[in-house]
């Protein structure tokens, strides 16, 4: 996994291999992971620096 974002609150990883990216959220109590996901519903692909 790459960090390849963050905010305040959250992390976004991409996968090293597939290029899948998944967010991160933190707060006081807890997080929470989650594949980010497209419109159609097709998993978001890291297509590296903007």
């Amino acid at each position: 996994m790459v960090l390849v974002g963050s905010g305040q609150e959250y992390l976004i990883y991409a996968d090293s291999d597939t290029g899948v990216m998944y967010l991160y959220i933190t707060i006081s109590t807890g997080g929470g992971l989650t594949v980010m996901l497209n419109a159609d519903g097709t998993p978001k692909i890291w297509q590296g620096e903007e």
